[in-house]
């Protein structure tokens, strides 16, 4: 069901349950750890996703400087990039807390 159909109360609980799981005390700190313990390759195969899309982010941004490409490939290609990092964002999220949220 697509969030804008949900219960808002649902969606409320939903929220609190994600920030209270982001809550950063000692015993967060310490769940994180393990998790990243648990999960060391996938954990380690996404810090690589993400420094690939940012470092071609830098070479986009240096081609469009140089001239190299006009403004809408730029953007198209800027769009695309940005959409794969947040996709990556939610996946260490979903590490961390140990859920399933998704990205329209």
């Amino acid at each position: 069901m697509p969030e804008n159909e949900k219960d808002p109360e649902a969606i409320r609980d939903s929220l609190d349950d994600i920030v209270e799981k982001l809550d950063q005390t000692t015993s967060s700190s310490q769940q994180w750890g393990e998790t990243m313990s648990t999960n060391r390759e996938r954990w380690e195969e996404l810090k690589a996703q993400i420094h690939s899309r940012q470092k071609r982010l830098k070479e986009l941004v240096l081609e469009k400087k140089a001239g190299n490409i006009g403004k809408e490939e730029f953007d198209e290609k800027y769009q695309k990039i940005q959409k794969e990092l947040t996709a990556l964002e939610f996946q260490i999220y979903n590490l961390r807390l140990g859920t399933e949220v998704e990205v329209e």
